[in-house]
């Protein structure tokens, strides 16, 4: 089947890797077989933003709100239980343009496309909507911060609402044929922020750090005995619902998709792993760790870590092992290039990458938007810092890519598979050598877990060894000088031997 792959000069290279169709990997669906069943009731609960779509100021008093979600399904599929994905949108939250961006709904077009490609791989795949509000335009930094920390946790309870949801209906005849043990949450942008910490909060003392205290009177910024638990159970009536009670809240692995996570300090060795995808030069979530702005301003709410810091946190903590070193594609040995060797994760490196190129927009439908409410040059120049090349061709490259690098590492973690790629008898099969065709300068990585890789040796076609080089760890960079051809890369392991073909022009 036909893939895309974005390679590391962000130029695009639309290739034929043929591949045998293994389900949760390659796409075994197309469009046309895709069933969605939209605004499914998952929950309800309190929400602090009133009023009309318009209105973004936080009421004094919560309003009970539907919580709803589309469900992407094959409609033919015979399998009767299948790993569910539960994805977030972005949007700040805050409604669609009134965060002065063009996204905020289940329904934006990159979760569409999304969730279409995950369904197309067999996953069933649902989009949910989640409770918003809170006070962006308030010059108090304190607010601000403690306006989103609460947005965002209640984001977490209507996460954990969706996943009993689940668990509920397969009690009462599984309609969507799920498998309650391979739950997987995913976010975009905001949305990531919801999906990390899902993951990460499994202690309630973590949300009460000082980070989230009011410097002033010392108190968290969260008050759980009014809004409940981190799963949305306890509180006051009025303030907060227990949605689909009886059953235990859990996933199996979490991916974020820009967005940031609020404090490493949150995760813990044995959490469910990561897999995140990041723009480099994000205006508004920061690749490694810095302050999050309010998207059209200049005000700053709190310090966050990004994808590059929560993947290299993940894997010292050993969380990435499920899948670790256990898949060598073309995604892989590309990324592999400027990620640190950090396995799942996926860096969009370049400036014209901002922070969603996985994003397309009606650009003349914003323009007829009425202003006010709605601050029409704000959401355009958003769109400019946050994709300035958009469109659908271009972003679905990009969604394209990213399900491709993800779907592999999903299934090795819920067990779907064992590897992708790799031959055990040749261990060189698991080590990135890069690039290849190379000319000066080679990169050797070492993919494979609790085997070092102890020599490399590179030969001519004749058998002469033309090159010993030094091993140092996982990582090594070389600067090579050789006459264009084809040469043989050797290499001893802790444990066995491999070998792999290089080319020098």
């Amino acid at each position: 089947m036909k893939k895309t792959l974005l390679f590391l000069g962000l130029s695009v290279f639309l290739g034929g890797i043929i591949n045998a169709q293994t389900r949760y990997v390659d796409n075994i669906f197309t469009d046309l077989d895709i069933y969605v069943e939209k605004d499914v009731k998952y929950a309800e609960n309190y929400t602090v933003l009133f009023g009309d779509a318009d209105t973004t100021t936080p009421g004094f008093q919560p309003v009970l709100q539907n919580l709803l979600m589309d469900i992407y399904v094959g409609s033919s599929d015979t399998v009767s239980t299948k790993p569910l994905i539960i994805l977030m949108h972005s949007g700040s939250f805050l409604p669609r343009y009134i965060n002065n961006t063009p996204t905020g709904y289940k329904d934006d077009s990159s979760m569409v496309a999304m969730c279409m490609e995950f369904a197309k791989k067999g996953y069933t795949v649902a989009s949910m909507s989640y409770r918003m509000g809170w006070d962006p335009r308030s010059l108090d930094e304190t607010v601000r911060r403690s306006t989103i920390i609460n947005a965002a946790y209640k984001g977490v309870q209507d996460v954990s609402a969706c996943i009993r949801w689940f668990k509920d209906e397969y009690l009462f005849g599984n309609l969507y044929g799920i498998d309650t043990t391979m739950i997987v949450v995913g976010g975009q942008g905001t949305g990531s922020y919801m999906s990390a910490a899902f993951a990460s909060l499994d202690d309630q003392a973590e949300i009460k750090i000082n980070k989230f205290r009011d410097p002033t009177t010392g108190d968290p910024m969260v008050n759980d005995a009014v809004w409940g638990d981190r799963h949305g159970y306890g509180g006051f009536p009025g303030y907060n619902v227990e949605n689909n009670t009886g059953h235990t809240t859990e996933a199996a692995l979490a991916f974020g998709i820009g967005g940031a996570l609020g404090d490493t300090s949150w995760m813990d060795a044995g959490e469910i792993p990561f897999i995140w995808a990041h723009s480099v030069y994000d205006p508004f979530a920061p690749y490694t760790t810095g302050m999050v702005n309010v998207p059209g301003t200049t005000l700053q709410v709190v310090e966050v870590s990004g994808g590059y810091d929560i993947m290299k946190r993940c894997e010292s903590l050993g969380n990435t092992a499920p899948y670790k070193g256990k898949i060598m594609d073309a995604y892989t040995t590309e990324i592999n290039k400027v990620n640190d060797g950090i396995d799942g994760l996926y860096p969009f490196v370049g400036v014209q990458n901002a922070s969603g190129p996985y994003e397309w927009y009606d650009t003349m439908a914003i323009k007829q938007l009425p202003s006010p409410p709605y601050d029409v040059n704000t959401i355009l120049g958003g769109i400019k810092a946050s994709n300035p090349l958009h469109s659908k061709m271009r972003a679905m490259k990009f969604i394209d890519t990213i399900t491709n690098y993800f779907a592999p590492r999903i299934a090795i973690s819920l067990g779907l598979i064992e590897t992708m790629g790799i031959s055990k008898e040749n261990l060189a099969s698991n080590v990135t050598v890069a690039p290849n065709p190379a000319t000066n300068q080679l990169i050797i990585h070492n993919n494979w877990e609790n085997n070092d890789l102890t020599k490399v040796v590179i030969r001519n076609m004749n058998g002469q060894q033309v090159l010993d080089l030094d091993v140092q760890g996982a990582h090594n960079v070389y600067q090579i000088n050789l006459t264009p051809g084809i040469y043989m890369v050797g290499m001893e392991f802790q444990n066995g031997i491999g070998s792999t073909k290089l080319i020098v022009k």
